[in-house]
């Protein structure tokens, strides 16, 4: 697995599960309650980098997926992945 690096700028190259690793860390030290109004304030803007890069790669996976889906004949068609209902 990748390792994630600390520096905001490198979160973009990061694997998905890099990714979803460093926000975890981001909120865990924005819950711990320990950091200054700034570094509070950077944190939180680094999490929400990393969460629209994560849901930037959810979706492109998805479209990913929607491509290869094939029909019982094995021709290839586009269909949308089933929403889990509530």
């Amino acid at each position: 697995m990748a390792r994630s690096s600390d520096k905001p700028g490198e979160a973009a190259e990061a694997s998905y599960d890099a990714l979803v690793e460093r926000l975890e860390k981001v909120v865990e030290a924005l819950e711990a309650g320990d950091l200054s109004l700034e570094q509070s304030v950077e944190r939180f803007a680094e999490g929400v980098k990393l969460a629209r890069d994560a849901g930037r790669r959810l979706d492109e996976a998805e479209r990913r997926v929607e491509q290869l889906v094939k029909d019982a004949a094995g021709v290839e068609s586009v269909a949308p992945l089933e929403e889990d209902e509530p």
